[in-house]
């Protein structure tokens, strides 16, 4: 192991005369280390995934390059290769099981046995994983815990913390994006996706939202089309297991992004060659944004002005609607 270590320092060092980000994945064993590397490389997960104890691969992140390192509890704390590769990394993400009370706490050991190691120049991300599980902590209490309101106050460090499900892609790439932006200096989304258009289904495939931001594209019936999102889940669902859902459909030239959150489901259409990655984290913030609105008032319709209102919150869509600016005459005309 020693001399393996020894090895990703040099290719470490390599990688930053070449300028290729590295991001090492830390955590507690069982709290999903593996799972977000096999995330960032098939954009997919299974359960019966294989863990590994120290794996150092490149992955493609949108237009990015990046260096992963995954390590295991007992090299991050014994190995003396392992504090120089802490001084060389660029990002540090501490993958959390939040399941009990009890998996936090050991977590918080963890993390302030190392955190002296990692340079106050390095980003850390705090992935707050496994929200899927019907007993997690919720994310109030864990901000609220004593020692993550230490370290997120701390004024010298940049660090972020996001309630993700690894497992089932919720507010993953979201959280990745924030890591990506702070070692790149790139906005991640920026440029690297083209929405074509979206469309927010309620359960059971019926459409309660839909806005095309390309007007060239040839637009096909929302009804049907929700029709054959809610089919082709259930299908998934029954071949595999009761919580699968399809992720991305090609269809043409278009590719189809679905992400499922609290009862809705988002299809958002991009081009065939788009990033995935970037497209799903992309999708999520507008599912994310529509159900806040719908939060308000259920029973509220929406016009094109309030789904040009949602759609404006997200930075990335509103550079994009910037380029097509809703007039007054056709502010409460449904699309």
């Amino acid at each position: 192991m020693s001399s393996y270590l020894s090895f990703i320092r040099d290719k470490l060092i390599k990688s930053k005369e070449d300028r290729i980000a590295q991001v090492a994945i830390l955590g507690l064993e069982k709290t999903g280390k593996s799972t977000v590397v096999n995330r960032l490389i098939f954009g997919t997960v299974d359960e019966d995934d294989p863990s590994q104890l120290t794996c150092y691969l490149n992955v493609a992140y949108g237009k990015s390059i990046i260096s992963v390192l995954e390590a295991d509890e007992e090299t991050t704390r014994e190995s003396p290769y392992f504090q120089d590769i802490l001084r060389e990394i660029d990002g540090v993400v501490f993958v959390l099981d939040i399941q009990s009370q009890r998996h936090i706490e050991s977590s918080s050991y963890y993390i302030f046995g190392l955190l002296d190691k990692i340079p106050q120049s390095t980003p850390i991300l705090f992935l707050a994983n496994k929200i899927d599980m019907p007993d997690a902590v919720s994310f109030t209490d864990l901000l609220q815990d004593p020692a993550f309101q230490v370290i997120m106050e701390d004024i010298n460090r940049s660090v972020s913390i996001y309630p993700v499900s690894v497992l089932t892609g919720e507010n993953f790439y979201t959280a990745f994006d924030w890591m990506i932006s702070r070692i790149t200096g790139r906005t991640p989304l920026r440029e690297e996706v083209s929405p074509k258009r979206v469309i927010v289904l309620q359960e059971g495939g019926v459409p309660v939202f839909d806005y095309t931001f390309d007007t060239s594209i040839e637009e096909h019936d929302s009804t049907l089309l929700g029709g054959l999102i809610s089919a082709l889940n259930i299908m998934a669902s029954t071949i595999f297991e009761s919580s699968s859902v399809m992720d991305v459909i090609k269809l043409g030239a278009f590719k189809l992004i679905i992400r499922k959150l609290s009862g809705y489901s988002v299809v958002l259409f991009v081009e065939r060659n788009d990033s995935e990655s970037k497209a799903q984290s992309l999708a999520e913030e507008i599912l994310e944004a529509f159900i806040e609105e719908k939060k308000r008032d259920p029973t509220k319709e929406m016009p094109k002005q309030l789904k040009f209102e949602i759609l404006s919150k997200i930075p990335e869509i509103a550079i994009l609607l910037d380029q097509q600016p809703i007039t007054d005459s056709e502010s409460y005309e449904e699309k």
